[in-house]
């Protein structure tokens, strides 16, 4: 996404938002891992912050607004999250102007602590991830947006699911695959117990661990969807992710030097992520049998998105199969074809 504009970029966009925020960067050097935004680790009165700045090309004010809000609102229940704080003017969000449209500046407290090594997860490691979801879901049940302006894409507003874009017409099976899916979503019900504002996007790589406690940061993606969907984020990247290292040999990561398949690891990583989670909050058993159809739903839309991004297209079979989640399209491809997920059941945790 920063390729799309940072030829509007400038150093004194920068030190604008900088000044607004009275912040002092550490370094001028963008963090790493930044694909939406321009990111900088920043100090002010002794304390460590994170600047981001962002292009309305890539969120329009209000959503990042509202992204803010809920932010703020998790940390008042208590959920471990590092608050975003207010520029010197008193406002949450700073609107820079730029050749075209504007940039959004936004500063959060930079959270302690660091990503785990996957040598060192634990049982206990999966329980607390499962309860700071529960924590999130149980408290956004009471959250309302300051204005209705502010409020959060709903999960069919994603362009994923016009199934009229070229990544669908050139495909006639993908799309009616899509069109049965998002059609059945819709006959789901949307109660305040089952959906909400959920993260989305709570994997290992968007969390630190800190004196026992899990603190997550990229709410990017946070929109309205079933609190079921927050669990699939979590399945298939630590899945991938174990038995990618399966397959080599390295059993240390993940499992503490067991080898195990991936129904093995599932439930020596699900057992205490659902345990942690009802500590906090309770679903109703059908959406434990409702959980592989959403595994599919998710890896149907990143499939999606893979299809309409040309710089992963271009690559080699065997450069797509080098990085997450060590596939190549033609093997997501069938996996979403043929409903992958389904191998997987979880019946006995409803």
């Amino acid at each position: 996404m920063l390729q799309h504009f940072k030829h509007l970029y400038t150093d004194a966009i920068r030190t604008e938002a900088l000044r607004r925020f009275a912040l002092t960067p550490v370094s001028l050097e963008v963090l790493p891992d930044a694909s939406h935004s321009y990111v900088y680790d920043c100090e002010r009165n002794g304390s460590r912050y994170i600047l981001k700045i962002t292009h309305t090309l890539h969120r329009q004010s209000h959503h990042i607004l509202g992204e803010l809000e809920f932010i703020n609102f998790l940390a008042d229940g208590g959920v471990t999250v590092p608050r975003a704080v207010y520029s010197h003017s008193g406002n949450l969000i700073e609107k820079i102007p730029a050749q075209d449209g504007e940039f959004i500046a936004v500063a959060y407290e930079k959270a302690e602590g660091a990503l785990v090594d996957w040598r060192d997860w634990t049982p206990q490691m999966f329980e607390r991830w499962g309860g700071i979801i529960g924590k999130m879901h149980a408290i956004t049940k009471e959250y309302e947006p300051s204005d209705e302006s502010a409020r959060r894409r709903f999960w069919h507003e994603d362009a994923d699911w016009n199934t009229d874009i070229e990544v669908y017409r050139e495909r006639p099976a993908f799309r009616e695959k899509a069109r049965r899916t998002r059609d059945w979503l819709l006959t789901l019900p949307t109660d305040r117990d089952s959906f909400g504002l959920i993260h989305s996007d709570l994997h290992q790589w968007n969390f630190f661990y800190h004196d026992g406690s899990i603190l997550p940061f990229d709410f990017d993606n946070t929109h309205y969807d079933w609190f079921i969907s927050d669990f699939t984020t979590v399945i298939i990247n630590v899945v991938n992710c174990q038995q990618h290292h399966y397959r080599r040999g390295e059993y240390d990561y993940w499992t503490a030097g067991v080898p195990m398949t991936e129904h093995e690891f599932l439930d020596y990583f699900f057992t205490p992520f659902i345990e942690g989670y009802r500590q906090h909050n309770r679903l109703a058993p059908v959406w434990m049998r409702h959980l592989p159809a959403f595994l599919n739903r998710h890896w149907l839309t990143f499939l999606t998105d893979s299809l309409r991004d040309p710089g992963f297209g271009n690559l080699t079979p065997e450069q797509q199969a080098a990085s997450f989640p060590w596939r190549t399209l033609s093997q997501s491809w069938d996996e979403v074809i043929n409903d992958y997920w389904n191998r997987f059941t979880f019946d006995k945790y409803a």
